[in-house]
């Protein structure tokens, strides 16, 4: 069975992608100037984190919602057994 690679985990795999080239200049701006423009790395690396918190609270409520849509399809059928064998 082959799993197909959702949106999020594509995003994700862009950020790291982006992050690893990123962190590879900034080494490189720093081997070459002596410094790094700091404002630029604390914004980008906010941008990523905020990006990836998102992603985050995205999946939890998408598994919450699932869980509860599992659940009311439980009682449901429960309810239904109940009334077959009264």
């Amino acid at each position: 069975m082959k799993k197909k690679i959702g949106t999020m985990d594509l995003i994700l795999l862009v950020i790291a992608c982006f992050l690893l080239a990123f962190v590879a200049v900034m080494i490189w701006l720093y081997y070459h100037t002596g410094g790094i423009p700091d404002t630029l790395v604390t914004c980008v690396f906010a941008c990523c984190g905020g990006e990836c918190g998102v992603m985050g609270w995205i999946k939890t409520t998408k598994d919450r919602q699932q869980e509860r849509t599992y659940e009311l399809e439980d009682r449901e059928e429960q309810r239904k057994e109940r009334e077959h064998y009264e």
